[in-house]
């Protein structure tokens, strides 16, 4: 079965990114859906206190997983609404810190691909998954797709690939998003994010190709570069393939 898995924290970018994956789950035949949450309380927060003497125990813990779950159990309820009977719609809390909660979901559940939504910085929204986007794309062993704030989902017929010729993702994405028209695309050296953005923009694709370790466009960024070009400039989807 083809599993997406989304990471929520209920910001609009990260509910926007659910959105975002009921209509890929329509659209290229996707026969599940796992909302994930994490809950992680550091042990430093539950044997010393705050400032203001609130020191969090074991009830209080509980408290926050089970408003979590009530959150997770209405965003459930409301995407399943938007899908077909075929495709269903799990949810998960993980407990631990965000990057190893993730990286045992993906192993325990074995997903086809992880979104995670991103805000523009100067929107101000507390989107602590996208946040963490960077280390969380590094260590995620499985194609992550980055999902821009006003990104709505268009039913995928045409992706840039970006970065070298030689490579081919067509063996990657047919199983991810079936057959579509593949744009190849070679950035120049200078100002390579920029003149990725703008071909996507040019030729009207619907999604952002990075391929994997030397071919793509981001292996000679720094992360700095790479946060700037992807959670403040990219306007569609960006898939970093494995």
């Amino acid at each position: 079965m083809k599993r997406l898995l989304v990471l929520v924290d209920f910001s609009a970018p990260s509910i926007n990114a659910v959105a975002y994956a009921a209509g890929l789950a329509r659209d290229k035949g996707f026969g599940e859906i796992l909302l994930m949450s994490n809950c992680f309380v550091p042990l430093f927060e539950q044997i010393v206190p705050s400032p203001d003497l609130v020191q969090v125990g074991e009830e209080e813990i509980r408290t926050r997983l089970d408003g979590l779950m009530q959150q997770l159990l209405e965003l459930k309820t409301e995407i399943e609404k938007q899908l077909p009977p075929t495709t269903t719609v799990r949810i998960s809390i993980g407990t631990k810190p965000l990057l190893r909660s993730v990286i045992e979901e993906v192993t325990a559940e074995s997903p086809s691909l992880v979104l995670i939504g991103t805000s523009r910085r100067a929107q101000g929204d507390d989107c602590s998954v996208g946040r963490q986007l960077i280390p969380l794309a590094k260590i995620i062993p499985i194609p992550v797709l980055v999902v821009p704030p006003e990104a709505r989902y268009q039913s995928v017929q045409s992706v840039l690939v970006a970065g070298t010729t030689d490579a081919d993702a067509g063996a990657v994405l047919q199983p991810l998003l079936g057959e579509l028209q593949y744009v190849p695309y070679t950035p120049a050296q200078k100002d390579i994010l920029a003149n990725v953005l703008q071909a996507a923009t040019d030729r009207h694709v619907q999604v952002i190709v990075a391929l994997p370790r030397k071919h793509s466009f981001f292996y000679n960024l720094t992360h700095q570069n790479i946060t700037q070009g992807i959670v403040l400039n990219a306007a569609e989807p960006v898939l970093i393939l494995k």
